[in-house]
C-alpha cells in the first residue's frame, strides 16, 4: 500500500557547488578557495590527507546545469538544493568594503548594518559574470517550477580568508585563519547582504550554513584523519570554529529576516543516528555527550547562544540577546554510528568513548540503518521545536546493488515520523543526482543516482525508484495499512 506523503511535501536532489561546478571547460574551475589549493597542494596530497583527485574533473554543473534541472524534472521532483561558491564571486576580498558591525566584549559580531552604496562597492569587487551566471541558473530553475533551497555557503572559503596549507603548517603564524579568526564572519556577512540582493527573487527557502558541524571536526578535531582543510587535531581551535560558526548562521539568519521577514532561513547539521553499543547506564551517559558535542553544541549555540566553551557537556556561557534563531532545521542524514563507553578516569571525557565498525556497511563503511532517520527526525524536533527538512540522505554505493533498498527503506521509516510520531518533516533531498566530488575522498565514493556517459544523463535503477516514488508523492510498502 502506498506511504503518502503530506500535498506541500518537497522531494528533490542536492548538489554542492564545489562539488559538482567544475569539469573539463575552463570557465567551469572555481580555483580561489581554501578548498580548491588544499585538494591540489602536493604536500597534502603526499600525506595523504586528501586522494590526488581533483574537482577540476567534475560534472561541470557549470556549463551543463540545464540537463541537471531537466532531469530533475524527468525525475517527478517538485524541489531542489543548489549552492553558491563564495569564492567563485568573491575572488579578491571585501575587507575594504565597510559595514557597521556590533559586537560583543568578545569581538563576536551578533549584528550588522549597511550603508547604501555598498552593494555598487561590492559590484565594483565581485565577479559580475558569475553572478549573471548563477542568475540565469536560478532563472531555469524557477521557469521549470521546481521550489529552490538555496545554500548560502557549503564549505570553500575564499582563498583570502583562509589558507589551510599555511595553516596546517604553522597555524599560530598563519594569517588567514578562516573560520578559527572572528573577522571571517563579518565578511560572511557582507556576503549574505550581497548575494540576497542579487537572487532573493528566485529563492523560496535559504539555507545559510551547511554542516557546519563537520567543518568543526573534520578540520580541526579529527583534520589528520578525515582530510579537511587545515587537517589539524586542537579541541580548543575547534571549540572558537565552532563558536564563529553560530555566530555566522546567526548573522546571516539576523540579515535576510530583516531584508525580508516571510523569508524561510534555516541551518543544516549532519545528524548521525548515535546508539549506544548496549543499553546500559554508562553506554547511555556516553552517547548523550558525543550527541551533545557533534551537534546539539552547535545547534544550541547558533538557536540560543549557549555555549560549552570547555566541552564538559554543560553549557558555561549563554548569551540569548545575541540570537535569533531559525525557521527550521536541515538534518543530513547517512548512517547509524554505534558507541561504547570507554572506562578510563585517566583521560578526559572527550576520549571515554569508542566508534564500532558498521554492521551493514555502505562503500565508504558507514552503517547503513533506515531506522534511524526516524529517530534523529523525532530527537531534533522534540528538543528544538521547529519543523526539519532532510536535506541530505543518501549512500555510496559504486554497484548499484543498495541505493533502490536504501531509498525506499528511509523513506518509509520518514513516513512514519510524519504520520505516526507527527514530526514536521518538510522534505527530502537525496544526495545526490550524480556521482560528484566527495571532497577529501575525491571520486571514489558513488553516490549518484544518475551516471553520466559523453555528457548525457543515464538513469539507473534508482533514479526510476525514486522517480516513481515522487510521481506518486509517496512510497509503497506491503506492511502498511490504514483503516
Amino acid at each position: 500500500m502506498l506511504r503518502k506523503f503530506p500535498d506541500n511535501f518537497m522531494f528533490g536532489t542536492a548538489t554542492s557547488p564545489f562539488q559538482v561546478e567544475m569539469g573539463r571547460s575552463d570557465n567551469s574551475i572555481s580555483s580561489e578557495s581554501d578548498w580548491y589549493k588544499w585538494s591540489h597542494d602536493s604536500n597534502i596530497i603526499q600525506k595523504t590527507y586528501v586522494s590526488g583527485d581533483f574537482p577540476d574533473d567534475g560534472p561541470d554543473f557549470w556549463n551543463n546545469y540545464k540537463r541537471f534541472i531537466d532531469a530533475s524534472i524527468d525525475m517527478g521532483n517538485n524541489s531542489i538544493r543548489i549552492g553558491i561558491d563564495w569564492a567563485r564571486i568573491f575572488k579578491t576580498s571585501t575587507e575594504s568594503v565597510d559595514a557597521v558591525a556590533s559586537k560583543n566584549e568578545k569581538g563576536d559580531v551578533y549584528a550588522m548594518s549597511f550603508p547604501d552604496n555598498f552593494i555598487q562597492r561590492m559590484d565594483s569587487i565581485a565577479d559580475n559574470d558569475a553572478v549573471k551566471h548563477y542568475a540565469e541558473i536560478m532563472e531555469y530553475i524557477k521557469a521549470r517550477n521546481l521550489k529552490l533551497i538555496l545554500t548560502a555557503y557549503h564549505w570553500p572559503l575564499p582563498i583570502w580568508l583562509h589558507d589551510p596549507v599555511k595553516c596546517n603548517q604553522d597555524f599560530a603564524n598563519c594569517r588567514e585563519k578562516g573560520w578559527a579568526d572572528k573577522a571571517t564572519v563579518e565578511e560572511f556577512g557582507k556576503y549574505i547582504y550581497y548575494i540576497y540582493n542579487k537572487f532573493h527573487r528566485y529563492v523560496d527557502i535559504w539555507n545559510t550554513l551547511n554542516e557546519p558541524n563537520i567543518i568543526a571536526i573534520n578540520g580541526y578535531v579529527y583534520g589528520n584523519l578525515e582530510g579537511f582543510p587545515p587537517g589539524l587535531s586542537n579541541f580548543s581551535i575547534a571549540v572558537s570554529v565552532m563558536r564563529n560558526l553560530a555566530y555566522a548562521h546567526n548573522i546571516a539568519y539576523k540579515i535576510i529576516k530583516a531584508l525580508d521577514h516571510s523569508s524561510q532561513v534555516g541551518i543544516n547539521v549532519a545528524v548521525p543516528y548515535f546508539q549506544p553499543e548496549m543499553d546500559t547506564p554508562e553506554n547511555r551517559f556516553i552517547v548523550n555527550y558525543v550527541k551533545h558535542i557533534f551537534y546539539d553544541l552547535y545547534l544550541n549555540s547558533a538557536l540560543y547562544g549557549n555555549f560549552d566553551n570547555s566541552l564538559s557537556g554543560i553549557f558555561n556561557e549563554s548569551r540569548p540577546s545575541e540570537f535569533a534563531g531559525t525557521d527550521f532545521i536541515g538534518i543530513d542524514y547517512y548512517s547509524r554510528i554505534r558507541v561504547r563507553y570507554v572506562d578510563n578516569d585517566n583521560v578526559d571525557l572527550r576520549y571515554r568513548f569508542a566508534f564500532l565498525p558498521c554492521s551493514k556497511c555502505s562503500d565508504n563503511y558507514w552503517d547503513i540503518f533506515p531506522e534511524g532517520i526516524r529517530n534523529v527526525s523525532r530527537s531534533v524536533f522534540n528538543h528544538y521545536r521547529k519543523p526539519v527538512m532532510i536535506l541530505e540522505n543518501g549512500v555510496a554505493d559504486a554497484e548499484g546493488s543498495l541505493r533502490k533498498e536504501f531509498i525506499e527503506k528511509h523513506l518509509i521509516e520518514l513516513h512514519k515520523a510524519i504520520k505516526e510520531d507527527y514530526i514536521p518533516v518538510k522534505g527530502y533531498f537525496h544526495w545526490s543526482i550524480v556521482d560528484n566530488y566527495e571532497w577529501a575522498r575525491g571520486y571514489k565514493d558513488k553516490f549518484g543516482l544518475y551516471k553520466i556517459n559523453n555528457g548525457e544523463f543515464v538513469k539507473t535503477e534508482a533514479s526510476e525508484f525514486y522517480s516513481k516514488i515522487c510521481h506518486d508523492h509517496g512510497v509503497e510498502d506491503s506492511d502498511f495499512k490504514t483503516y
